[in-house]
């Protein structure tokens, strides 16, 4: 809707366009990587057949949509490892790593050769000149990661998800020359027996879930429903492993994506923070009885004045702040110690004008008062935020 790059990869893969636009917001609420993702779709994808893409362009190479795909996909893989390997099992983690595996699955459900792909990458990503043009007879690329036709027989298409035509979405075009799906056996026809594995699969996954939620017994609400259905999903997992071996499974591909989006959308619920406010705030808090003060936005502009607090000789006070997507503001007195831990997961990190860069900025220092006072009142101050800046500045 922004630059037309969810309708074009739907449009080119096959694949129901709600998908990515699921998918692309819910990695910028995560951990900010579906925004760098976007960007970097827009930049590789041209806006007609025949036109360069702004990438292009700048790099005066060409690249065809496979290429484009990889390399997002590549991105995308990064940008999980890095998640995973920074923050451990957080929501943000369990998000990108769950879209990676889905990307994973709908590769495989396009008989794509990975090792096919990371052979001809380098050969890929080199391009060609502007005015090149293939000869006639020259073969297609060996990898495609275009639909061209019928998936394995055991497979499901996630483009069976589309919407019915009439409805929003533009519903897949077969490309000419692609064959056709095989028609129903007749009555009495020999056919395929029926597989009793997806069936069996769910089941245990749904026992598997239950038996989960008492352990997870004690968790907030959404870590209960992330427990049970991460459990769902495993189980679900190993059967669509079982079925590749086996030719079996019909099904579990959309059961498996169904739990999929549930988990990431529980994961991104499970970051934003609690009772957050919405729009542009200010807070000027004058109350310093409090040991601890907290100040949360989810989406908007937040301002928090902490000059007017009456702090004495010696007081300590701790202040979280954090913002969810946005911009967050924080002045502190002159006359205060202040011990500052920031952390703007995409954004940048702004203290008296000295800038941190993002992703992943942190400033962890102590701004000592002017004067230097013997006893002088102290603010731990914790700033964190998903996707925005962070700005710390003196009255």
């Amino acid at each position: 809707m922004a630059a037309g790059v969810c309708a074009g990869l739907g449009r080119y893969t096959g694949i129901d366009v709600v998908i990515f636009r699921v998918g692309f917001p819910l990695l910028a609420l995560a951990n900010g990587q579906g925004v760098l993702l976007y960007i970097a779709a827009a930049l590789l994808m041209p806006e007609e057949a025949g036109r360069m893409s702004p990438g292009e362009q700048l790099l005066r190479r060409r690249f065809d949509g496979d290429t484009v795909l990889v390399v997002l996909g590549a991105l995308l893989g990064l940008g999980a490892l890095i998640t995973a390997a920074g923050g451990g099992l957080s929501g943000g983690a369990l998000t990108a790593v769950t879209v990676f595996a889905l990307v994973l699955l709908a590769a495989h459900a396009r008989k794509v050769d990975f090792a096919d792909v990371v052979r001809t990458l380098p050969e890929r990503l080199r391009g060609h000149p502007p005015d090149w043009s293939a000869p006639s007879g020259t073969p297609s690329p060996p990898v495609s990661l275009r639909k061209t036709g019928p998936l394995p027989d055991g497979m499901i298409d996630l483009a069976t998800l589309r919407p019915a035509p009439g409805e929003s979405g533009r519903p897949y075009d077969p490309p000419a020359g692609a064959a056709e799906p095989p028609a129903s056996p007749a009555h009495g026809c020999a056919s395929r027996p029926a597989s009793v594995l997806s069936s069996v699969t769910l089941l245990v996954a749904m026992m598997a879930a239950a038996a989960a939620i008492p352990v997870a017994h004690g968790h907030p609400v959404t870590g209960v429903v992330q427990i049970a259905a991460a459990t769902g999903l495993a189980v679900v997992g190993l059967g669509l492993v079982a079925g590749s071996v086996f030719g079996r499974g019909r099904g579990l591909t959309v059961w498996g994506t169904v739990l999929s989006l549930g988990l990431m959308t529980t994961s991104v619920v499970a970051e934003a923070p609690v009772n957050g406010r919405f729009g542009d705030v200010v807070w000027r808090p004058v109350d310093a009885t409090r040991s601890e003060q907290s100040y949360k936005v989810t989406v908007g502009g937040g301002r928090l004045d902490l000059t007017a607090l009456p702090l004495g000789p010696g007081q300590r006070i701790r202040v979280n702040g954090q913002i969810m997507m946005g911009e967050l503001r924080v002045s502190v007195p002159r006359g205060a110690r202040v011990e500052l831990h920031l952390k703007a997961g995409l954004g940048d990190a702004t203290v008296d004008k000295r800038l941190t860069s993002g992703p992943n900025a942190k400033v962890t220092e102590v701004l000592e008062p002017d004067g230097r006072p013997k006893n002088p009142p102290t603010i731990e101050l914790h700033l964190r935020s998903t996707v925005g800046d962070l700005e710390v500045t003196r009255a």
